[in-house]
């Protein structure tokens, strides 16, 4: 029972994915005319504004054998932003007011809903809007599923000085506007898988992983967004990531026995801004948490050897 060297290897490589280029160019350039369009019903910026890049999995290589949906990011760049050492009486108003009055001077939400109609018009395919995305279906030749990410850009003040590059969203079922730090998460993330030799991208991957083979095979481990798992395994010390043999399973096993026992109280997002638990979209809840490390212990109780072949290179 339990997980052999060779599998854990396997299912914790790094992956290429040889169509996410191909749709991340399609829909890049839907995204592009479907700008051009929505510029004449929300004229506060100009198509030449607005940044696309991926976001998430593919572009932190963190994506697994089992293919994920691209992140693309829909960032307008040119929205009023300011140098915290020359501002201006109006622009601190401006800053206080934000969280009391923000949507005068940034609404996400229109952005959104006027995207979206432009984007499902070229495509003339069904769209979902999720809490704070809208996610494209696969279709035609179109391999992955898309969640087009809308967002403006914000410069985040330091209330000891400072700021941080953030990004504005919307929340539909809160409704309400609120920031992330995607840039943090980034850096975090590649600051840690450095200082822990690779092993900590090997593990998210590898625990994306068991989530889709259990999907697949028996339902022991409840689904689980890539995102609460890269947290989780952001929180586990570093030192959890080296054993005195070098083997992955060693390490696996005593990441997830620190966690079985570990105060999940003070976990933190990957951009060590927020508490990794809340309401909101992209927070998770402690309760949840504790479920997917006893399912992925119950997973590796019950798991045999003979599965290592379920891990194949992508065709």
């Amino acid at each position: 029972m339990g997980f052999s060297e060779e599998f854990i290897k396997n299912a914790s490589a790094e992956v290429t994915s040889r169509s996410m280029q191909a749709d991340y160019d399609f829909i890049k350039k839907h995204i592009q005319k479907a700008l051009v369009r929505v510029a004449h019903v929300a004229p506060y910026f100009k198509p030449e504004d607005v940044v696309i890049y991926l976001q998430g999995c593919y572009a932190s290589k963190t994506n697994t054998s089992f293919q994920a949906k691209l992140e693309v990011i829909v960032e307008i760049t040119k929205t009023r932003e300011y140098d915290y050492d020359n501002l201006v009486r109006s622009d601190v108003k401006m800053r206080d007011d934000f969280f009391v009055d923000f949507e005068h001077y940034f609404d996400v939400k229109h952005f959104k809903d006027v995207l979206a109609d432009e984007i499902g018009k070229l495509l003339n395919t069904k769209l979902r809007m999720t809490p704070t995305t809208i996610l494209v279906p696969a279709f035609g030749k179109l391999q992955h599923s898309i969640d087009i990410f809308p967002c403006f850009k914000y410069k985040f003040f330091r209330p000891e000085g400072g700021s941080i590059r953030s990004k504005l969203v919307y929340d539909q079922n809160l409704d309400e506007h609120f920031l992330m730090f995607t840039n943090l998460h980034a850096v975090n993330g590649e600051l840690k898988d450095s200082m822990t030799k690779g092993n900590f991208k090997r593990m998210v991957r590898f625990l994306k992983n068991l989530v889709a083979i259990s999907a697949r095979e028996n339902n022991l481990i409840h689904p689980v967004r890539g995102y609460y798992i890269e947290c989780l395994l952001y929180n586990v010390p570093n030192e959890m990531y080296f054993t005195t043999d070098g083997k992955l399973s060693s390490i696996f096993l005593k990441i997830i026995n620190w966690l079985n026992f570990a105060n999940l109280d003070e976990f933190v997002c990957q951009n060590q801004i927020w508490t990794l638990w809340g309401n909101a979209d992209g927070f998770w809840d402690q309760g949840s948490a504790r479920q997917f490390i006893n399912d992925v212990i119950e997973f590796y109780e019950s798991f045999p050897e003979k599965r290592t072949e379920i891990i194949k290179e992508e065709a």
